[in-house]
């Protein structure tokens, strides 16, 4: 038994001594009523603090979808695929600082590092209220991104720091529960906000930019005073709690939670063939999520609806594809995570054949629902089953984070294929997102059968290497490499 072990089993009377390791030496036990109740501190303090930052960061990065409906492109005298160029140009500064911040998360602290990036796209989103014309939008779209970039990978790395594997799902569908609330809560804040008549040309989509600004600069103490900055020793646990928290890892040398910085872990994530394919994954999502969220209000005008009605049209949807999610999150930690994130293209594939396909204006809205059941669990769960399946804390949050950096581009893609010219149908992006979607379904079957591969043939080489009478040696320091390793698909 560990150090770590000895000290916990002694002070924590929620920690009892079994005989069933396999080894025959004794295994740590955690009472798993107290276990929930300590992580349900950590799902009102962490996550709870996170998901509203999340929340806050996707109504300052879409609510332009917003503004373009509301009278922006004539106050700013924009012209041609301008406000189209707005939107890629978000994710040219937002792809190239996902990597290193996600790294230097555990190096920086997560508290001080969120505080700030949160604190700095505040004040640039309450600049979006003063600007006069093109370059103006370009250079605070360009700024949004660099500051906001940290945000989602620093969110994964850390829920795959404190949370075990069968607790990632459910904690994830509640930060993108966070985000559905952002988009139907962002429609009804837009519909009121953009009523409002200014002097001049200070109309109401001014107006937008600058309260969804003001809220996130205020909610910036409340995590700096509240979010702890090492889970360990989190100051809303109790010592017993800590005990807990300290045998968590202890009992899981795969976790990797003290590993020291070094490179050959950064760079070991890039030549793990499934990263590959978590990468194309999900840059084919992500094209949905960016195009449906960004130019839905647009594509319900399309469908005969005023500007104002569009944006409440959008809440229900929202709402709905809130409700699925928690659902298939709920499923996916009892179960298979692969097939439950797989299962949802299918909705993607049979909502965008309908808004292709079909005039209808009801059956268009109705595929809107289809298509939101698509797009959130895909997007959501891809990266707790990447979290999942890599182990030890360097090369998890490298992956977290690159994976971030190339899928993220999709942002850059989506301005370009989701063109001016095309609205409010935009045949062109939803064709394109289509067969995205297919591809995306390729890369799952690729990856649970691979895993289920290497899992089978990792298992035959111990029972081989028992039967020999040599048996192989526990390698965590490899991490998933490790020949005791199992995928979870």
């Amino acid at each position: 038994m560990s150090a770590v072990e000895e000290k916990t089993a002694t002070q924590s009377p929620a920690i009892s001594t079994g005989k069933e390791a396999i080894d025959g030496s004794a295994e740590q036990c955690i009472d798993p009523i107290k276990e929930r109740k300590m992580m349900w501190k950590f799902d009102i303090y962490c996550i709870g603090l996170m998901g509203l930052f999340y929340m806050l960061a996707n109504l300052d990065r879409s609510n332009i979808g917003n503004a373009n409906i509301a009278g922006m492109p004539t106050d700013l005298g924009l012209v041609g695929n301008q406000y189209g160029t707005s939107v890629s140009l978000l994710y040219a500064t937002y792809v190239t600082l996902e990597t290193p911040v996600a790294i230097l998360l555990k190096i920086i602290g997560p508290k001080y590092l969120l505080s700030f990036i949160a604190f700095s796209w505040g004040c640039v989103t309450l600049g979006m209220g003063f600007i006069e014309n093109w370059w103006g939008l370009y250079i605070c779209r360009l700024l949004l991104g660099f500051f906001e970039a940290g945000l989602i990978p620093c969110i994964d790395v850390y829920i795959g720091i404190v949370y075990k594997k069968s607790e990632r799902g459910k904690r994830s569908a509640l930060i993108f529960a966070f985000s559905a609330l952002s988009s139907a809560f962002g429609g009804l804040l837009a519909y009121g906000l953009t009523q409002i008549k200014g002097p001049g040309n200070f109309h109401g989509w001014r107006w937008l930019f600058i309260v969804e600004a003001i809220l996130t600069v205020v909610v910036v103490p409340a995590f700096l005073w509240l979010f702890p900055q090492n889970p360990r020793t989190a100051w809303f646990l109790t010592e017993e709690e800590k005990c807990m928290m300290d045998l968590r890892y202890a009992l899981d040398p795969h976790w990797g939670v003290d590993e020291e910085f070094s490179w050959s872990s950064v760079l070991s994530a890039f030549v793990d063939p499934k990263w590959y394919a978590f990468v194309v994954f999900q840059f084919s999502v992500d094209i949905s999520l960016y195009g449906f969220t960004t130019f839905l209000p647009k594509i319900i005008t399309g469908m005969g609806y005023s500007s104002v009605n569009a944006n409440l049209l959008t809440v229900p949807i929202y709402i709905w594809g809130l409700i699925w999610f928690c659902f298939v999150a709920w499923m996916s930690d009892k179960s298979q995570r692969g097939y439950w994130i797989g299962g949802p293209l299918l909705c993607l594939v049979i909502g965008y054949a309908i808004l292709i396909g079909v005039n209808s204006v009801g059956a268009r809205y109705f595929a809107c629902f289809i298509v939101v059941m698509g797009i959130y669990p895909t997007t959501g769960m891809s990266l707790m089953w990447m979290n999942d399946n890599v182990s030890n804390h360097f090369k998890r949050a490298t992956m977290i984070g690159a994976t971030l950096t190339c899928a993220n581009t999709a942002g850059v893609a989506v301005g370009q294929v989701f063109t001016t010219d095309s609205a409010p149908r935009y045949i062109k992006g939803l064709s394109i997102s289509l067969g995205l979607t297919v591809l995306a379904g390729l890369m799952v079957i690729i990856l649970v059968v691979g895993m289920n591969v290497v899992n089978k043939r990792r298992e035959t080489r111990i029972q081989e290497a028992l039967a020999a009478g040599t048996p192989l040696p526990d390698e965590p320091e490899k991490g998933d490499m490790n020949v005791y390793f199992r995928y979870s698909t």
